[in-house]
């Protein structure tokens, strides 16, 4: 087996290191982007939807004798 040479050790390792780097950036911002929209859309939505939910709920059931 032929070993590698420390120099080509740490260029593989600061590699690797600068590809992780990316993958990270990448899925933070996906991240991020997602937080972004749910904060923006998805809770506006949840409470018109609750308040709909609600001004229904007290007129549309009516106890029945």
């Amino acid at each position: 087996m032929k070993s590698r040479s420390n120099f080509l050790n740490i260029l593989i390792i600061i590699g690797g290191l600068v590809l992780a780097s990316l993958v990270l950036k990448i899925l933070l911002s996906l991240a991020t982007g997602v937080l972004y929209l749910v904060f923006k859309f998805g809770i506006p939505l949840l409470i018109i939807g609750g308040v709909i939910y609600w001004l229904t709920n007290k007129r549309g059931r009516r106890p029945r004798r």
